[in-house]
């Protein structure tokens, strides 16, 4: 028997005629509130950038099997070259990425410090390593920091489940989405949630 819906979820459903029905379908979808470890989020993010979840998930699983880990840690990748965490199965730029976020975390005071500040400044402090855009910040906010209230117009999948829906015009501009994604609050990642499952599903 499926849990119940969380009071996120019946926001949701008594604010959005046309998200209800897949939330209702959906079934509850747990969405923990425990802060995540920054590096492996952010490696984990930067190799779903541009790709499906399904081709990430089979990246990650095989070189977190490479690596004999369950978690990215830098250790894994401090004396690999770019060439050789490309090799891994990686864009050249992706690769560049993963040693940009080492340099950056190797000037942290403490794998704390990003929790610590505003949310402005940690945008600010995301975008400063290379590879690290508006996106990726998004899926940080969202899966590291566990806010329950973030919503990414630069996510396809959340706009083509948008459009599907009828919620969004196919031809409309990312305003138009950020604007729709407003009656979501204070629980747009909720509403996330569901609807890459739809999609996924």
């Amino acid at each position: 028997m499926s849990k119940p819906f969380g009071k996120s979820e019946l926001f949701l459903i008594e604010n959005d005629k046309l998200l209800a029905p897949v939330i209702k379908l959906n079934g509850h979808i747990t969405f923990s509130n425990k802060k995540t470890d920054v590096f492996n989020e952010l490696v984990s993010i930067v190799i779903s950038q541009f790709i499906s979840t399904k081709a990430a998930k089979a990246i990650k699983n095989n070189m977190l099997s490479k690596f004999k880990v369950e978690v990215f840690k830098i250790e894994n990748f401090k004396n690999l070259s770019t060439l050789e965490i490309k090799n891994l199965g990686l864009s050249n730029n992706k690769a560049k990425s993963i040693k940009d976020i080492i340099a950056w975390s190797n000037t942290k005071p403490s794998s704390k410090y990003i929790f610590e500040i505003p949310k402005a400044d940690r945008e600010k402090e995301l975008k400063s390593i290379f590879g690290i855009g508006q996106w990726s910040v998004d899926m940080f906010e969202m899966f590291c920091m566990r806010n329950l209230n973030i919503f990414s117009s630069g996510d396809a999948a959340l706009r083509e489940s948008m459009v599907q829906l009828g919620m969004v015009n196919y031809e409309s501009n990312l305003d138009s989405y950020d604007q729709y994604s407003e009656k979501w609050s204070p629980y747009k990642t909720v509403a996330c949630l569901h609807l890459w499952h739809m999609i996924e599903s």
